[in-house]
């Protein structure tokens, strides 16, 4: 027989190859019986020679894949975004782009450069396009990413609207089905220089002449004020590194934000407020205070002013700031001669700013609203109303002109308006005489030749009670519901510590009465009440929420509620109650229109971002918990503040930074 040729053994070396990779591509069985697949990679072959050596031959099998970043973008109409591709597993990294299949896209769905950058269609319609990066080398091996056209203009005040509603139904891309611990989460964060009660805001489509970052251009702008005496404003969806402008109001050693020690609180006072924004005029209204000139830690000039910012750049307009000085006439707490002063000192604005025009006014009104920040007399509650062009004090009212306290605190709860720009609020504790002095009242305030009239007011009958145990009826804001079917159509909600809800006819608050509540509804207990000469106090800390017939209370140390309404009523109690006690947080609700709905909520005391189904407070859709190594809030503690939700994310503030959560990238 002929020696075996060399051409043979290689015979024998393929067909001992063919057979490894048969038995490769079989399914093997585990000693339990069940199949195991093995991943694929290089293929080895081993060869027997004759002679008894062996050789090894290996077959490599490359992987292609294309990937696209970001995986999901909101986009609205004058802003670009710019996508990625990665292609692996092949020496040729070239892609070509397409928008729904039409390479380079077109104006309908947008259109996509050579370098991926994206640009939505001229007349943006809400919806989604499907972005794909395609080898050019390996035509059949492409990634895509999701393209959501979004609407959202702003948000421009405290919880959405002046009736405080806490209502966006212009979220497009946060779902139910996609806000999950899979597919949503932390995307990024902004540091911010110091603590943030104020609720952030945003503005879409922002022309930024000079930001400090990049070149001039529009951008997503979200706003944030600090306690720092600080206003910040970035790029909201990311792309800039570091803030597009930003604004400091002190100037250390002579002027800085109030040391809490000087005003029997901790911390920093500058910027407490929520700001409001005119989008009629890109101009952000933002009420700060400063200590000045000290002369050591506590003494100095205490000062209250108005700023009026340009939102494209951050600079002043109007001539301002403005300093806030007030007086009436009164005999109460810290009167000198008969006129009682607003004390720049005591006096802390606690209430989100209120932007609204009344028939009579030639330009909207700028409404704050102050108390004392710890109950340090001589303090008084005040309502005063700046002009938003002159930034001249136009309307001042006290709450106790004769007496004292009455604070206009609302745990940050803006003071809200209806249709007819007359103003609501709720006092604290204080001098209650049905005349002059409207302590722990609620209150209807109109404009009216030149002056901020009291036109309607609500007292509970319980008020020396009240009064007594520090039961704040300002401890919460109030909630103006839509129109509604029924004896009494236009309808509001509020409550305070005791722990009661108010609903209250707007067209006339019912008075007060030692005998008993002339108002619609007067539930008791609904939410967990505070309890006779004890401390902490539960009740209402924030105010009610509202969405498709749905009003959300959160109480302290209480259990989330939903209040369904029935013919312009509340039920006795709640009609869904969640599963985990929080300490007062106010709910901010997204829905694409009447679907798609979500509840967000802020937990205050062990900070943690929660999304609910707003239709059953039980069935929970994420918390920043499920996944804390990604997630989670930073920081101990976060301010009693809502979260912003806007086109796609969710910005919470925490401790000097502002994180943002979204659809995972």
């Amino acid at each position: 027989m002929k020696p075996t040729t060399h051409n043979s053994w290689h015979l024998f070396a393929l067909i001992g190859l063919a057979l490894a990779m048969i038995a490769v591509s079989q399914p093997l069985q585990s000693a339990s019986g069940k199949n195991l697949t093995l991943q694929p990679g290089p293929a080895t072959g081993t060869a027997v020679h004759p002679d008894g050596s062996s050789r090894q031959s290996k077959v490599k099998s490359n992987v292609i894949t294309v990937t696209v970043h970001p995986l999901n973008a909101p986009v609205t109409s004058m802003v670009t975004q710019q996508f990625t591709a990665k292609v692996t597993g092949s020496g040729n990294t070239a892609v070509t782009w397409y928008v729904d299949g039409i390479q380079g896209g077109n104006d309908d769905v947008g259109t996509i450069d050579t370098t991926g950058l994206y640009t939505p269609p001229s007349n943006l319609v809400i919806g989604t396009h499907t972005v794909k990066a395609v080898s050019q080398q390996h035509p059949h091996k492409y990634g895509t990413a999701t393209v959501y056209l979004v609407g959202l203009a702003g948000v421009y005040t405290n919880k959405n609207d002046n009736a405080r509603s806490g209502q966006n139904l212009q979220e497009t891309v946060l779902t139910a089905q996609n806000v999950n611990v899979s597919t949503f989460g932390r995307l990024f964060s902004f540091p911010i220089d110091g603590a943030e009660v104020a609720q952030p805001l945003y503005v879409a489509n922002v022309y930024v002449p000079s930001p400090l970052n990049g070149s001039a251009g529009y951008h997503n702008v979200v706003y944030f004020a600090t306690e720092h005496d600080s206003v910040f404003a970035y790029d909201a969806d990311g792309k800039v590194q570091g803030p597009l402008w930003q604004d400091s109001f002190i100037d250390p050693p002579s002027v800085v934000p109030v040391p809490g020690v000087c005003i029997n609180a901790t911390g920093e006072w500058g910027v407490t407020p929520t700001p409001v924004i005119d989008p009629n005029t890109n101009t952000m209204y933002v009420e700060a205070r400063t200590l000045e000139n000290p002369s050591s830690q506590c003494t100095g000039t205490y000062v209250h002013r108005l700023h009026a910012l340009d939102i494209t750049t951050g600079q002043e307009k109007f001539g301002g700031p403005v300093v806030i000085q007030a007086s009436v006439p009164g005999t109460g707490q810290g009167s000198v001669n008969g006129v009682v002063p607003f004390d720049p000192h005591w006096e802390n604005s606690r209430p989100g700013l209120l932007l609204s025009q009344s028939a009579q006014d030639q330009n909207p009104v700028v409404y704050m609203g102050a108390a004392s920040l710890q109950d340090t007399p001589p303090y008084h509650g005040w309502v005063l109303g700046l002009d938003s062009q002159s930034l001249a004090l136009k309307y001042t009212y006290c709450t106790t002109p004769d007496g004292g306290e009455g604070g206009v605190w609302q745990m940050g709860a803006g003071l809200a308006a209806d249709a007819d720009s007359n103003i609501f609020v709720q006092t604290g504790n204080g001098t209650f005489d049905n005349v002059d002095d409207f302590g722990l009242s609620v209150l209807e305030l109109t404009p009216n030749n030149g002056s901020l009239v009291l036109t309607d007011s609500y007292t509970p009958d319980n008020y020396p009670l009240l009064n007594q145990q520090d039961w704040d009826v300002s401890s919460g804001g109030l909630l103006l519901l839509p129109d509604q079917p029924g004896n009494y159509p236009h309808l509001m909600v509020g409550g305070g510590k005791e722990g009661t809800i108010y609903v209250m006819n707007r067209d006339d608050l019912g008075g007060y009465s030692s005998s008993g509540n002339n108002i619609v509804q007067y539930i008791v207990g609904a939410i967990r009440p505070s309890i006779k000469g004890h401390q902490p106090y539960y009740g209402i800390w924030n105010a009610p929420s509202y969405f498709q017939g749905n009003v959300y209370i959160f109480g302290q140390d209480d259990y989330p509620k939903m209040f369904t309404l029935n013919n312009g009523l509340l039920p006795t109690t709640a009609t869904s109650t969640g599963t985990t006690a929080m300490w007062g947080p106010a709910a901010i609700i997204s829905a694409n229109g009447t679907a798609d709905g979500i509840v967000w909520m802020l937990q205050f005391e062990a900070p943690t971002l929660w999304a609910f189904n707003p239709n059953d407070l039980t069935q929970e859709y994420y918390d920043t918990n499920q996944n804390a190594k990604r997630d989670k809030v930073a920081g101990l503690r976060v301010a009693r503040v809502p979260p912003l939700v806007a086109n796609g994310r969710v910005y919470v503030p925490a401790n000097k930074k502002v994180q943002v959560y979204g659809l995972l990238q």
